[in-house]
């Protein structure tokens, strides 16, 4: 086994395979601790579906849809332990390897690296016109399994990456290989995502400059010593870390190793020990080599802690975010829908009072019409054997089916531009619902079919259906008309008439009052008539109504569910983030500091940050020596029962404006354009469970 450095890395791999099973068992714990509570939401979320069932009438088709997505939602939460329990049982066929994988942008060298840690004949090594690497490999150096993955910006592009990308997930470490020849944005982007992945990650700068082998030793090494000029390296890199400010992070604690692997190649390959030595030298191989040994012995004990942590704590944080900013759309939702459902009632009550108005004051105006004609025909016709007749001819020539069929139709129209008017608002605005997609994100997606609902509304507020409309629908219009038709014909010739005998003996006193107790008599049947057509119209409304009650009620109990969910995961994830820090103050010497932790969370290559235990402090020579460990900025704070005044503590007074809706206190960034406001609002919302927005 090659060894040339100063640690003693067979006992330092003896001791990360202990703190690998310490991982997996603290991490194994917290996912059962997680199930139980996903088992409880699925229970909580099905008792939310259980409240549309029965309850709808004229949305039953949104009420279908919106069970379908809560049933989507309650598999997402049987499912979304899947994947850091596959990660956790697939990392614990490995407890015994300390794993590192290789990244890079094509050419970068990664191949001539593998070549030159396992002593290659060069095979593996592209040519320098493309990628060499297609596949996953992986090899061992002095204990160490490396993975060589697909590089960066190569022809297969996003599918490269995500296979690149779900092997570092299952690392220990990175090593983040570029080049010096200029800095890319795209292995910038690809450096800020590991990042983010949590991964400690040691970045090699592989130096570019030629070098010919046939040279005389005195001459061989001119270039990549000219190459090797620090301030020029370190200006390259200063031009990297710059990238970091554009993502909210500080790239200024990455460790950097200058090689040239190309000399450190050719060294192995030539049979002269002189330009062996030269070339190697010349390489700086053993900085990077010495590099990799140093972090593995002082710090790979965390790491493999950290490995399967991050397993779980992964992919529950990104659940954590969504949910809460879906429990607060959707409560926002819940509101939204309560309020246009209250207009509605409000819209209703007038229109009700209005139409009951209209139809009283036309049946008023239809009898002061008849009782004015009525003197002039029963003195034009007394006597007359035709005055059945003339008074039917009289009746039909007012053309009241066309007259109730008028009124009805300006009414039901007045309903119908409500109810577009609701719509139209709605749509914009009702987007709501969780669904699950195969990478574990909840993301949201609009349930609710606006058309749908309008179209149904239109059913709501036809102001001319009747019951052999809903049953005939095809036929509507013509069983409607004939319906208002029939009823009053029948009412009006309905045998209510004087007879002839009676108009014989009696004066026109008299007929005048048959004519009115006739008169009375219609404009009752009348009146009742429109009324009910009007109270079919207000009953389809109050059906509306309901519905959009019942999906509030059911937006609402899953807004509730989503953020009691949200607060229990973050819950878990803070224990896990603890559990990282007491490792580590095991690792320093000062396990017994970690009785001073209280609570802890971290946006992985932005910042930890630390709730102290009442009335304690946290010695500064420790504090820097846990940075130092785990790669990141550690922040303390003091305790606070105030949840908001943590969110102030992290984001500083003034950034953000805080707003209470009954119990819940919720956040909005007046910066929110600014990354690094955006990672500490991140970090401010999981520690304290408040949601924050921009």
């Amino acid at each position: 086994m090659e060894n040339r450095n100063n640690y003693d890395l067979n006992s330092a791999l003896a001791r990360c395979r202990q703190s690998a099973q310490d991982g997996y068992e603290a991490a194994s714990a917290q996912l059962g601790k997680i199930e139980r509570t996903l088992s409880s939401a699925r229970e909580e979320t099905e008792r939310s579906a259980a409240l549309l069932s029965g309850k709808a009438v004229y949305l039953s088709d949104l009420n279908r849809l919106l069970s379908r997505q809560i049933k989507d939602i309650c598999k997402a939460f049987g499912e979304l332990s899947e994947q850091p329990r596959d990660r956790l049982k697939k990392l614990r066929g490995s407890l015994n390897s300390f794993d590192i994988t290789l990244f890079g942008r094509t050419m970068a060298g990664k191949s001539t690296l593998m070549e030159v840690l396992t002593h290659g004949d060069g095979k593996a090594i592209g040519n320098g016109a493309q990628r060499k690497t297609r596949d996953i490999r992986s090899y061992e150096w002095n204990g160490l399994r490396i993975t060589d993955v697909p590089g960066i910006g190569a022809f297969n592009g996003q599918k490269d990456e995500d296979v690149a990308f779900d092997a570092a997930k299952n690392a220990d470490m990175i090593l983040f290989l570029m080049t010096d020849d200029g800095v890319q944005s795209q292995e910038a982007e690809c450096f800020r995502s590991i990042l983010e992945l949590g991964k400690p990650v040691l970045c090699i700068m592989n130096v570019k400059a030629s070098v010919d082998i046939s040279e005389d030793v005195r001459y061989i090494t001119e270039d990549i010593d000219e190459a090797f000029q620090i301030p020029r390296l370190e200006e390259i890199r200063r031009q990297f870390i710059a990238f970091g400010s554009l993502a909210g992070q500080d790239w200024n604690a990455v460790p950097f190793v200058y090689t040239h692997l190309r000399s450190a190649f050719l060294a192995q390959q030539t049979k002269d020990p002189q330009k062996a030595g030269i070339l190697t030298a010349a390489s700086r191989i053993n900085n990077l080599k010495n590099a990799i040994a140093q972090r593995v012995s002082t710090r790979g004990e965390l790491y493999r802690v950290k490995t399967f942590i991050d397993a779980v704590a992964a992919p529950i944080g990104s659940t954590v975010d969504l949910l809460l900013e879906q429990s607060c759309l959707n409560e926002l939702q819940s509101d939204m829908i309560s309020d246009k459902k209250k207009s509605l009632h409000k819209w209703i009550e007038r229109f009700e009072k209005s139409a009951y108005d209209r139809v009283a004051s036309d049946v008023n105006n239809l009898k002061s019409q008849l009782y004015s004609d009525a003197s002039d025909f029963a003195a034009r016709n007394i006597g007359s054997r035709e005055i059945n007749s003339k008074w039917d001819k009289y009746l039909k020539e007012l053309k009241l089916n066309e007259r109730g069929k008028e009124l009805m139709e300006e009414l039901s129209q007045q309903a119908d531009d409500e109810i577009r008017e609701l719509t139209r608002s709605m749509k914009k605005e009702l987007e709501f619902a969780v669904t699950y997609s195969a990478d574990m994100t909840l993301k949201s997606r609009r349930i609710l079919d606006t058309r749908k609902l309008f179209e149904w509304g239109m059913v709501a507020t036809g102001g001319l259906l009747v019951i052999a409309a809903l049953v005939f629908p095809a036929a509507a219009p013509v069983l409607l008309l004939a319906s208002v038709g029939v009823g009053l014909v029948k009412e009006f010739f309905g045998g209510y008439l004087p007879d002839k005998a009676k108009l014989e003996r009696g004066a026109r006193e008299k007929i005048e009052n048959q004519l009115r107790e006739n008169i009375n008599v219609i404009c009752q049947k009348y009146r009742d008539s429109l009324e009910k057509s009007l109270r079919e119209i207000l009953d389809k409304l109050n059906l509306l109504e309901a519905d959009l009650d019942s999906v509030c009620e059911v937006v609402s109990e899953l807004s509730s569910t989503q953020g009691t969910l949200a607060q229990q995961l973050s819950g878990s994830l803070r224990e896990l983030h603890r559990s990282l820090l007491c490792k580590a103050l095991s690792l320093i010497g000062r396990p017994e500091l970690s009785m001073r932790i209280h609570d802890a969370a971290m946006i992985p290559g932005f910042e930890c940050a630390v709730v102290l235990a009442p009335h304690t402090v946290f010695p500064e020579r420790e504090r820097q020596e846990l940075c130092n460990l785990l790669g990141e900025s550690i922040r303390f704070l003091p305790y606070a029962e105030d949840k908001t005044e943590l969110v102030r503590m992290i984001l500083g007074n003034g950034s953000c404006t805080l707003k209470k809706r009954g119990d819940k206190i919720s956040a909005v960034l007046k910066n929110g354009d600014d990354p690094v406001v955006i990672n500490k609002a991140k970090l401010a919302q999981q520690l304290s469970g408040i949601v924050i927005t921009r």
